[in-house]
């Protein structure tokens, strides 16, 4: 009788495990599965020595764009850049400057970053001031007139030098808000 008993309770766990294993494995192959579409992670243009210029909706420029070169990923939409050089128009009367050794157009062509070497200088045409902004790196929102950065900048104008930890730079309104651990020396005009 004991051997009835076990033998009995053996098929029945046995039986489980069977219905368990068909369960699960029904689960894995429900529904046909979706093939996921190739993304082509390669540049699909690369140009030299190219101009990029750029007109805001009501037809005035807005910014142009040089560089040795640049380098376009249609996965993501970017465009990477090689010693670029940008000039904003945004402000007519107080046009920027930027240069740095690397950069990327962002999705939209509309907003830029910068690395390495970055050097901002913004020329007030009406009395020839100049500020300069130097870090290594920055991003550059065109449509705002903001340029924005986290890591260390040294701020040079016509009076004195400033140096801090992240800024962001208003450049339509000329205004600078330093983040942290600002330190400086302003020397008055004669």
């Amino acid at each position: 009788m004991p051997n009835r008993n076990s033998i009995l309770i053996a098929f029945l766990m046995l039986t489980f495990v069977g219905i368990g294993y068909w369960a699960y494995d029904s689960n894995l192959h429900v529904g046909a599965q979706k093939k996921q579409p190739l993304i082509r992670k390669n540049a699909d243009y690369y140009l030299i020595n190219t101009q990029i210029t750029q007109y805001n909706e009501t037809g005035e420029l807005n910014y142009t764009l040089t560089s040795n070169s640049i380098t376009h990923y249609p996965h993501n939409d970017t465009t990477l850049l090689q010693t670029p050089h940008l000039e904003s128009f945004s402000d007519p009367k107080k046009p920027l400057v930027a240069d740095a050794l690397n950069g990327k157009l962002l999705p939209g062509n509309q907003d830029i970053e910068l690395w390495d070497d970055v050097v901002m200088t913004q020329t007030d045409l009406s009395n020839g001031n100049k500020l300069r902004m130097d870090t290594d790196f920055i991003t550059i929102y065109s449509e705002q007139g903001l340029a924005v950065t986290d890591r260390p900048v040294l701020i040079t104008n016509n009076t004195g030098r400033t140096r801090a930890i992240g800024m962001e730079a208003f450049y339509k309104e000329s205004l600078v808000k330093l983040k942290s651990r600002v330190r400086g020396f302003h020397e008055p005009k004669p």
